[in-house]
């Protein structure tokens, strides 16, 4: 349970595993609520006060939050350091890491053919290397040069 922001003792988290409409999950004392990102849907009961925080910050931060939920689905490497990416969104991006591959985790991917070897991680939702080298999707969706726009 990933958490990913905490305010007037509530706390809000995303599962990454979690089902396929993009949401997130809002906890205060005893109390749970799920919010669709999107709609602003709420499953659960939750006091009013705290409630209406959290859709407060819902609303303030929802590009963040879908940002978060968007995970690489597919990879395949086009040329050089450049990368097509599939996001669980549907949207589909070049991605240039040429600039990015710096530090020693990083260093091996200099080499085309390691890099070629990059592979998408169910787990996190991801692209990775054989030596443990990733880079976050949120990162990577935002660096990326649309190829195919969401339907």
């Amino acid at each position: 349970m990933p958490t990913i922001s905490r305010f007037f003792g509530i706390v809000i988290f995303m599962n990454y595993n979690d089902h396929p409409l993009p949401h997130f999950h809002g906890r205060y004392q005893d109390q749970e609520v799920t919010v669709e990102i999107e709609t602003g849907l709420v499953q659960g009961r939750m006091s009013r006060r705290a409630l209406r925080m959290i859709l407060e910050w819902s609303e303030k931060y929802q590009q963040e939050l879908m940002n978060n939920w968007n995970r690489v689905s597919a990879v395949r490497d086009v040329k050089g350091f450049e990368l097509s990416l599939e996001f669980s969104n549907g949207s589909v991006k070049r991605v240039d890491l040429s600039n990015e591959l710096y530090g020693e985790v990083f260093e091996p991917l200099k080499d085309p053919q390691f890099f070629s070897r990059v592979q998408v991680n169910p787990e996190t939702g991801t692209i990775e290397w054989p030596n443990g080298a990733d880079f976050a999707p949120e990162f990577l969706y935002e660096i990326g040069r649309e190829i195919k726009q969401v339907a």
